[in-house]
């Protein structure tokens, strides 16, 4: 059997039991959005690590350091975000291969100091080592959450409502225009292409989830929509029914969808790096939480329920109802 026989999610799976051997004090280990652990204050632990990879997250040539080195940071912090908590510190550890320019390293630091401190982060060490090919950024980043308002993934219940905080598949829409050359007006493919290039941390709209109290469960869209939809469902133990009319589609994307003859449906299930949040809300919290998000400056969009039953359902703008299967990122298939 090979990596690619069971995917990316098949393997964490599988080494997830292999790691816990002291249990005490740790509230959620493998399988979240961040490892959670109680320290015996009012607080909770949240401690997140990503790897971003040369030639599979990022083209040198498409792409400032400052830009690569800020989405680093980034895609850590919507880890913080999903757990509805606060971030605090980072370490970095970076493989650099022997021709990288001084003036290159130096503004991939300016991109992740400048992140880190708008959301108040210390960079606080990390490592260095050599590569022999491509570059390998790893952040871990730490942050808190108030022990009674912190978000898991295995808490959906049937009812809920499916709430995204922002619309999905620009990210992946941009990421395509950019490997493809797509001759599109600048008007339509610069908001993509910076989408992708620089998708913006959902930190404040985790915190206001969170803190409301009516939030059930969260996760960020890193992998795709229905793949992290998927994730949710499965960890809870529920199903999902989404309406294709409620999903937020901008008149961009609509626009690169026909010019490059694209369903627009495909990067917004399907496309990945959004960096948005799913979020269950309950249902009779909804109006009153809608609310306070407008006066916050943030949106959610109500896309569909979870339900009590083990599948996912697209209701189409037909009425007809499909299958939603998880057809996101998955790095080893």
């Amino acid at each position: 059997m090979k990596l690619q026989d069971i995917g990316e999610f098949g393997f964490i799976e599988r080494i997830a039991p292999l790691g816990m051997i002291r249990p005490e004090g740790v509230v959620k280990g493998i399988g979240d959005d961040c490892a959670v652990i109680d320290m015996g204050g009012p607080d909770y632990l949240l401690v997140t690590t990503d790897l971003v990879v040369e030639r599979v997250h990022f083209l040198k040539d498409l792409a400032s350091p400052e830009t690569i080195g800020a989405k680093a940071v980034t895609v850590n912090l919507s880890d913080i975000a999903a757990c509805g908590g606060l971030p605090r510190d980072a370490f970095v550890s970076l493989a650099i291969p022997q021709d990288v320019e001084l003036d290159w390293l130096d503004g991939l630091y300016r991109g992740m100091t400048a992140c880190a401190r708008e959301y108040g982060v210390n960079i606080l060490g990390g490592d260095t080592t050599g590569s022999k090919t491509d570059i390998v950024i790893n952040i871990t980043l730490t942050g808190t959450v108030p022990r009674d308002r912190v978000l898991f993934r295995h808490t959906a219940m049937p009812g809920n409502v499916v709430v995204l905080t922002g619309p999905t598949g620009e990210s992946g829409a941009g990421c395509e225009i950019l490997l493809t050359g797509a001759d599109l007006p600048q008007d339509v493919s610069s908001p993509l292409i910076r989408s992708h290039m620089e998708p913006r941390p959902h930190v404040t709209e985790g915190r206001l989830l969170a803190e409301s109290g009516a939030c059930t469960a969260g996760i960020d869209v890193s992998d795709g929509l229905s793949s992290d939809l998927g994730h949710l469902c499965h960890d809870s133990g529920v199903g999902a029914v989404i309406y294709e009319e409620r999903l937020p589609i901008s008149p961009d994307l609509m626009r690169a969808a026909a010019a490059m003859g694209k369903n627009p449906l495909e990067w917004i299930l399907n496309g990945g790096e959004d960096y948005v949040l799913l979020a269950a809300i309950r249902a009779d919290r909804l109006e009153g939480l809608s609310s306070i998000a407008r006066a916050a400056g943030c949106a959610l969009y109500p896309i569909g329920e979870f339900v009590d039953r083990k599948e996912m359902i697209l209701r189409t703008r037909d009425g007809r109802d499909a299958v939603l299967a998880s057809r996101g990122w998955d790095h080893f298939r």
